[in-house]
């Protein structure tokens, strides 16, 4: 008996990843990746994008794409009096790696935020040598 309540739990766990999995991919699904060629015409044209950054305040600090908002992937709620103001915006997301960008696409995607994901992050960007303002 107690192996097989161990084999449903378990299996109930995959369930639940798999899900979860799903979930995160419709969300990718829905926003838009950009490259940095597209962001940098986009930005030199009469309905510019906002561009958010959602590093740490010190990830900020060290470098990022002139123009970029901070606020900090974990800081949503905090920061929701800005974010209703940018409600009617077109939002160009990125992080470090994509990861904190997903997290934060995913909560503004439910909320009916317009967004595009920033293909690449800020190490896509650096890697093509874009610059960066401190």
């Amino acid at each position: 008996m107690l192996s097989s309540r161990r084999f449903f739990e378990a299996f109930l766990i995959k369930i639940m990843l798999v899900s979860s999995l799903c979930v995160s991919a419709v969300v990718s699904a829905n926003v838009q990746a950009v490259k940095a060629t597209e962001l940098l015409i986009n930005q030199m044209s009469d309905t510019p994008y906002t561009i958010i950054d959602v590093r740490t305040v010190e990830e900020y600090a060290d470098g990022h794409i002139k123009g970029a908002i901070n606020i900090p992937y974990d800081q949503i709620e905090a920061q929701s009096f800005l974010l209703n103001e940018l409600k009617d915006q077109t939002l160009v997301v990125y992080c470090r790696s994509g990861r904190r960008a997903q997290i934060f696409e995913s909560a503004l995607f439910k909320r009916g935020f317009k967004l595009f994901h920033l293909e690449g992050d800020i190490l896509g960007w650096k890697s093509q040598g874009l610059p960066l303002v401190k």
